[in-house]
């Protein structure tokens, strides 16, 4: 075997000089998945009366997904009886026995069984109709609508050759039946059993198939049937929703100086459902899949709304425009109790070609059905043991809490495998609560037609977050709290006694988090006639002045500071050009994303040397599309993404 780098994991290593016999998982996976997708919609509206119209639209969507994965995997977990089973290589048997070696134990990519691929069938169906229209009071005008939603989704997920582990080890363990001669299961030869033997097989154990292991394909169909199966599971999303609203304006009854006082009052009622059904095997928790149960939950919200704009002045010589706009929402959950919202923002033109604005707002988010129901579910998780010698500075308090839990200095952790994980739904969660901030410019120059300037500042923040409390952060809290170990953490975390490994996660989603988020968004657009066509230009960007994460808000010494790293850049830019000539419309688009980095730059977080790659250059990538209008009822859409195949610089692997 060549030298490798990573040596921590027996199954897992980096070869830079390349390796004949290793197993490459990329191999046996794509990129994209496969999707044939199927689209039927229409819309219907009818005027009843001068005052009362029907309109309706419903859409239906279908879609089949395939894509492949790995296959299916054991490592270190399948024992070999060297003395007696029936297809190791004699001499091989011999060289094991006589270095005193009865048992050996194997790893393996069971690529015989064939890829895990996933099939998937997804259907979402929905439905909108309603009627609007106008009518007055004395003198008052009035518009309404009222409506009806309903949505549904289901979502049929099946994946391929996945392990029934009982019967894999049953069909490995095998012996040669003295009377036949045949390689047969040691559970169905009852001389080869010995006293306290138990059959290990949780499907049909009766028909059991010896199952060669060995080398590439040489298992029998029967043992490839015997130990495999399928994994289904059946999702089921609902959305029905009734609402209505009333517009109306005070002109009736007095006027500002600005005008009418425009006024919006309106309800809603909606309610959530989601389902999961998996069969049987996996429900068991017999294959390698985690062993997930059936899941159901579902709420309503009863929702009362008013808006309203308030203008105080227009058209004098110190206010082309002053007003005051707000809205109010009340919201009753049945699940996370009332809630409040709220917002106020005010426009102030001294002049027609100069605006400001400003508004400043309270929301709340309710956790969705996942959050507050999913079931406690077995799960697999990735964990960089913090208390790795590694890790273990990436954190002052870090040492000194591994100690006192027993772990050695200079211990190497095998966390390039998957640890267990069990993790589910919180129904005591509340609803999370923001504070938002804005204020801008706007500018139309009076001596260039159609062309617009605007700038706005932007400070919102998070508390009460609900986040889902991942394996990595429940291992991190553990040895990284002041003063000693975090009791509450280090006792969601399993070590085994012997290796120190941790075995075990337990973890869930709290009322937790915390986020603050500042930053600047401004946009430039033009357009002037060129030829017989308008061209239309538009330059969108974002500065980003902080991101910060606390993904424990009773801890507001442990920032999590995102600005600038992979997926948070500083600044971005979008400018796009598009061409309408007629019924033809040519766009190009640009899109700028700064350089950022792969490591953590929060205090105390991490440095370039942390990893290989430091970062990530700034990349510009750019789009070409077409859109032709064949008829009012026929469009022809096409172009090219990524037109010049750009990659983020310095961080491509083939």
């Amino acid at each position: 075997q060549p030298d490798r780098q990573g040596t921590n994991s027996f199954a897992f290593g980096n070869f830079p000089d390349g390796c004949e016999y290793c197993f490459n998982t990329e191999d046996y996976e794509n990129y994209i998945p496969g999707v044939e997708r199927i689209t039927v919609g229409s819309t219907f509206n009818y005027q009843i009366t001068d005052n009362i119209e029907f309109f309706s639209d419903f859409k239906y969507v279908k879609a089949d997904i395939t894509q492949q994965f790995q296959p299916s995997f054991l490592f270190g977990d399948i024992d070999i009886n060297v003395a007696d089973n029936a297809f190791i290589d004699e001499d091989l048997r011999q060289s094991l026995l006589a270095s005193g070696q009865d048992v050996v134990s194997m790893a393996k990519f069971f690529d015989e069984l064939g890829n895990r691929s996933a099939d998937n069938r997804r259907e979402t169906f929905r439905f909108v109709g309603g009627f609007k229209g106008g009518f007055e009071l004395s003198k008052t005008p009035f518009d309404y609508e009222v409506y009806y939603v309903y949505g549904e989704t289901n979502n049929r997920r099946k994946t391929l050759n996945d392990l029934i582990e009982g019967n894999l080890y049953a069909a490995v363990d095998s012996v040669i039946d003295p009377v036949s001669g045949e390689a047969v299961c040691r559970s169905q030869l009852d001389s080869a059993q010995g006293p306290g033997y138990e059959d290990p097989a949780t499907v049909n154990s009766g028909g059991c198939v010896a199952y060669n292991p060995f080398g590439l394909g040489q298992a029998s169909e029967a043992a490839r049937d015997w130990v495999s199966a399928d994994v289904t599971r059946e999702d089921k999303i609902t959305q029905e929703v009734i609402g209505g609203s009333l517009v109306t304006d005070s002109s009736e009854l007095f006027e500002l100086q600005g005008g009418p006082i425009d006024l919006v009052v309106g309800f809603e009622y909606r309610e959530e459902t989601s389902e999961s059904i998996t069969d049987e095997f996996t429900k068991a928790g017999f294959l390698t899949n985690a062993a997930t149960p059936d899941s159901y939950g579902e709420y309503d919200v009863t929702e009362y709304f008013l808006e309203v704009n308030v203008p105080l002045l227009k058209d004098l010589a110190f206010a082309n425009e002053l007003s005051i706009d707000g809205a109010y929402r009340k919201a009753d959950y049945s699940h996370a109790g009332n809630a409040e919202a709220w917002k106020v923002g005010a426009i102030y033109a001294p002049i027609e070609e100069l605006r400001v604005r400003a508004t400043y707002g309270e929301a709340i988010r309710a956790p969705n059905i996942s959050e507050a129901f999913d079931p406690v579910s077995p799960g697999f998780a990735r964990v960089a043991d913090p208390c790795d010698a590694d890790n273990i500075t990436d954190d002052p308090d870090r040492a000194a809490n591994c100690a006192a839990l027993g772990i050695p200095p200079g211990f190497q952790a095998n966390d390039n495998v998957s640890v267990d994980l069990l993790s589910g739904g919180n129904p005591d969660l509340k609803s999370e609560q923001s504070t938002s901030k804005t204020g801008g410019i706007v500018w139309q120059p009076s001596f260039v037609d159609r062309l617009s300037f605007s700038i706005d500042y932007y400070d919102i923040e998070i508390k009460d977050a609900i986040t889902f409390v991942a394996a990595q952060d429940v291992a991190d809290n553990c040895v990284d709290a002041t003063g000693g170990p975090d009791a509450g953490y280090c006792s969601q975390i399993d070590r085994d006694p012997v290796t120190n490994n941790i075995t075990l996660v337990r973890s869930g989603y709290l009322n937790a988090a915390a986020y603050n988020t500042r930053g600047l968004e401004f946009q430039a657009s033009y357009a002037l006639d060129v030829g017989p066509g308008e061209l239309s230009m538009n330059l969108l960007g974002d500065r980003l002045l902080e991101l910060e994460l606390f993904e424990f808000q009773d801890r507001p010494d442990e920032i999590n500071d995102e600005k600038g790293e992979v997926g948070d850049p500083e600044l971005q830019f979008r400018f796009s050009a598009s061409y309408k000539w007629e019924d033809l419309t040519v766009s190009w688009a640009t899109r700028y994303v700064d350089s950022v980095v792969l490591y953590d730059v929060s205090p105390n977080g991490g440095s370039p040397e942390d990893v290989d790659i430091s970062h990530i250059g700034s990349m510009t990538t750019h789009d070409l599309s077409a859109t032709y209008y064949i008829s009012d009822n026929i469009v022809v859409r096409g172009g090219i993404r990524n037109l010049f195949d750009a990659v983020p610089p310095g961080y491509t692997a083939d």
